[in-house]
């Protein structure tokens, strides 16, 4: 008997060192002692499940229910065992045979919890007259209903939650989430802020990033997220956000590596590779935006947003026909969303398709009356037909409605130069400056204007700004070895020319590239 004991002994310190195997060891040789002992039984079942071994865990937690079919720790595990091995029917019986034991709060729950996975809404609302029923019962039974997909039944369950408990963090962590689903911003954002701002709540931490992505706080919004990601690093979802605010805050590295953590622990959610794919996009690394892209759509062929950037990239290695097949064909699919639309409408310009292209993107203003982005492109198509008063009217239009909306500056700059209106085009990049010294396309149009006043020196100092603040614009670079090629200075004209078809590869680069080597040969 006190050899049994010192063996148990040693089982138990050794299992609190987590060295289970060890401790099997031990009390194997108990059991040769006693071998009816249902104590060593029971740590033999349970030590075996926690090695994940779960067949011989379970034939050693039955041997202690034939013993003891009330052994409420057997049947716990035992429990554990069904659901990870997503047995619910004996998981189910299990947890009832352990509520009927001990009636309490956390045993109820687990029937709650198996109810909710399996669906069985039938059962959840008979828990709803339990008669041991309170607030943390009321919160499992709403949280049940949200996830499966029933928030009116969860709201008014979790207003009885709150009404029985109003501190219930939970309770008021959910609604103010069913509030958001709903697009109840204002009820939803009422709610989070009654929560301290240095919450350690990382789904509260979470919430208040996305009011802050919403009123334009990005730093506040990375600042909550990055709180949210460093106490949950298992919820892909704080990344994914932590990602879209470093990227609506400039700083794109950091976005890359949210977006890719996000990747890492959702692989199998597009959203997230698609976000990284529209980053890449953006910084004009097209080769990259590409590789995901493929992997969206090799993976998941019916994700239509793939199919809109997948046209984008198209679109800029001049595949203006192949990006026009792969829109419309989204069209036909019953994806006609504004992305779709847009995209579609400048593709309709490059092919000199006017009608279309103003068609297409006049459909979609008058579905976003208030979105000064699609204005500028319909300005942008008066500017290819050479409809230039249109193009300015249009510009006018918008900077009376938003003065600081620098892009019509841009447009405004562009339709001016084309038109001739070099005061003019002028004046709208200076303006574009005022608002951001670090506006790449202000110095751009500045540029061009200072060369047709044949001020060279100014020039190539607005596009070294230019080409500073947009590091990988080819047009910049290209435009830049314009201007020394005025100069005849065919070496630098040579190097900006080679960097800009290294960046875009187009062809009418490769022609230039081959002129100016040619060129700098004979100068030499």
């Amino acid at each position: 008997m006190q050899e049994t004991l010192e063996y148990i002994k040693q089982a138990f310190d050794l299992k609190a060192q987590k060295c289970y195997k060890q401790a099997i060891e031990m009390l194997y040789k108990a059991l040769e002692e006693e071998s009816d002992n249902i104590e060593i039984l029971f740590q033999l079942g349970e030590l075996y499940f926690l090695l994940n071994n779960f067949q011989r865990a379970v034939s050693y937690l039955e041997k202690v229910l034939l013993k003891n079919d009330k052994h409420i720790e057997a049947l716990k595990i035992l429990e554990k065992i069904y659901m990870f091995s997503s047995d619910y029917t004996n998981a189910y019986e299990t947890a009832e045979k352990v509520f009927n034991i001990e009636k309490n709060t956390q045993n109820l729950l687990e029937l709650i919890h198996i109810s909710s996975v399996t669906g069985d809404l039938g059962k959840i609302k008979k828990f709803e007259c339990s008669d041991i029923i309170n607030d943390e019962i009321l919160y499992g039974i709403s949280k049940a209903y949200y996830d499966n997909g029933k928030p009116d039944e969860a709201k008014t369950k979790l207003k009885e939650t709150l009404e029985l408990n109003p501190e219930n963090e939970d309770a008021l962590v959910l609604l103010g989430k069913i509030y958001f689903d709903e697009n109840e911003f204002e009820k939803s954002k009422n709610i989070f802020n009654t929560f301290s701002k240095t919450s350690e709540n990382p789904e509260i931490l979470n919430y208040l990033g996305l009011f802050a992505l919403e009123d334009m706080k990005f730093v506040d919004a990375v600042k909550y997220f990055s709180k949210a990601s460093s106490k949950n690093k298992n919820n892909p979802r704080y990344f994914y956000n932590l990602g879209n605010a470093y990227f609506f805050n400039g700083w794109f590295k950091e976005a890359v590596q949210a977006y890719l953590q996000a990747i890492c622990l959702a692989p199998d959610v597009p959203g997230y590779r698609y976000s990284l794919a529209y980053l890449y996009f953006e910084q004009k690394n097209f080769e990259k935006a590409q590789k995901e892209v493929d992997y969206i759509l090799e993976h998941n062929p019916d994700y239509k947003l793939a199919h809109v950037l997948n046209a984008l990239l198209k679109f800029e290695k001049k595949d203006f026909l192949g990006a026009q097949e792969e829109l419309e064909n989204n069209i036909k699919e019953g994806c006609e969303d504004n992305f779709t639309l847009a995209a579609l409408s400048k593709v309709y310009r490059e092919l000199a398709l006017f009608e279309k292209a103003e068609n297409t993107i006049l459909k979609v203003i008058s579905q976003t009356p208030e979105s000064l982005n699609y204005k500028c492109q319909l300005a942008e198509i008066y500017i290819a037909e050479k409809k230039y008063d249109n193009a300015l009217e249009i510009t006018d239009k918008i900077l009376s409605e938003n003065e600081n909306y620098i892009s019509a500056y841009t447009t405004g700059a562009k339709a001016a130069f084309a038109s001739g209106d070099y005061e003019k085009a002028k004046n709208f990049a200076q303006q574009a400056i005022s608002i951001d010294m670090n506006f790449a396309a202000g110095y751009y149009y500045l540029a061009l204007v200072r060369v047709t006043e044949k001020d060279y020196e100014e020039a190539i100092e607005c596009m070294k700004r230019a080409i500073m603040y947009d590091v990988n614009n080819a047009e910049y670079y290209a435009q830049m070895s314009k201007i020394y090629r005025e100069k005849e200075d065919y070496k630098t004209a040579l190097e900006y020319i080679k960097e800009a078809e290294s960046i875009s590869g187009n062809t009418e680069y490769k022609i230039l590239y081959k002129e100016l080597a040619s060129l700098n040969r004979k100068s030499k």
